[in-house]
């Protein structure tokens, strides 16, 4: 039984593992918080294990589904993958809003439909262990984040530090900015930002490399929407 449940748990351990370098916390409205793997790291860990994608493991066409509300459309998508063999087959879906209201105002993701479907993907791997850890709670413990640092030679590394972020009077400007701003809201500059910086999760997490471009933006959006 004991050998047994050790060749069952052998995919499981290999890809449960997350290495805290690729690692990156997020927060969602309402609050909550969390930790997501980035997914080029999740394709080069089932490269690892399976070969390149396409020969040992790979993806099925992905089928979207749009659903239509009042005041949002939302895109799903429903992803393949298969691994080992091409009928070894695990299915995800993930999901995300094309057209959504800010500020009395539409507004739609041209990425919406390439999120559902990293979410989808993401959410498939699941089931082969990928993140396991980040799933079961593991990372909230400093004590295993520190041994998986040092498992994965992630202590080794310096860390990559953000550039400086804009000084309290620069922030005050952007907001003033944005205020006087018809139809822009800090959430639309928060977008705008993220095309360079997915880590940008406020107007206070801009760099100071961005304010200028920042500013540009807001002006051309003003003068559109006047």
């Amino acid at each position: 039984m004991s050998d047994s449940l050790d060749e069952n748990l052998m995919l499981w351990d290999a890809l449960g593992k997350s290495d805290p370098a690729h690692t990156k916390p997020f927060t969602r409205p309402g609050g909550f918080k969390g930790t997501s793997l980035k997914p080029i790291w999740i394709i080069k860990k089932m490269t690892e294990q399976f070969g390149p994608c396409g020969q040992g493991w790979g993806i099925g066409e992905p089928r979207f589904e749009m659903v239509h509300c009042e005041k949002e459309s939302l895109v799903y998508c429903t992803a393949s993958i298969w691994h080992g063999d091409r009928e070894n087959i695990v299915y995800g879906v993930g999901g995300d809003k094309v057209r959504s209201q800010r500020t009395g105002n539409d507004f739609c993701d041209d990425e919406a439909f390439k999120k559902a479907f990293t979410d989808a993907v993401n959410n498939a791997l699941k089931f082969l262990g990928i993140g396991a850890d980040i799933h079961m709670g593991q990372h909230d413990d400093d004590k295993y984040v520190e041994q998986m640092r040092a498992e994965f030679g992630a202590d080794e590394k310096k860390p990559v530090e953000r550039p400086q972020k804009i000084s309290p009077a620069q922030l005050n400007e952007i907001t003033v900015l944005i205020d006087a701003a018809p139809g822009v809201t800090s959430q639309d500059v928060v977008n705008m930002l993220r095309k360079a910086d997915p880590e940008a999760n406020a107007v206070t997490d801009m760099v100071a490399t961005d304010f200028e471009k920042a500013k540009r933006w807001i002006a051309k959006q003003a003068k559109e929407n006047a």
